[in-house]
C-alpha cells in the first residue's frame, strides 16, 4: 500500500468525501469505484446534481419520481 493510500485510509468520512470530490478528475474509473462505493451518496450530494442521479437510475430501468 502506498503512503497516499495509507493517508487516505486515515482520514475521517467527511475528509474522504471532500478529497474525492475535489480530486475526482485525476483518478481512473476503477480507482474511483473502489474508494467511492462507501461514500457514493455523500459524493453525489457534493456534486449537487439530482437530475444526474435520476437519469442514471432511469437508464438502469428504475422509475424515479421527485417528491415535493
Amino acid at each position: 500500500m502506498s503512503k497516499i493510500e495509507e493517508a487516505f485510509r486515515g482520514l475521517g468520512r467527511t475528509e474522504k468525501v471532500r478529497f474525492i470530490s475535489q480530486n475526482i478528475e485525476y483518478a481512473n474509473a476503477l480507482a474511483v469505484a473502489s474508494y467511492v462505493k462507501g461514500y457514493l451518496f455523500d459524493v453525489l450530494n457534493d456534486v449537487g446534481d439530482d437530475e444526474y442521479i435520476a437519469a442514471y437510475l432511469r437508464e438502469k430501468g428504475y422509475e424515479v419520481k421527485k417528491q415535493e
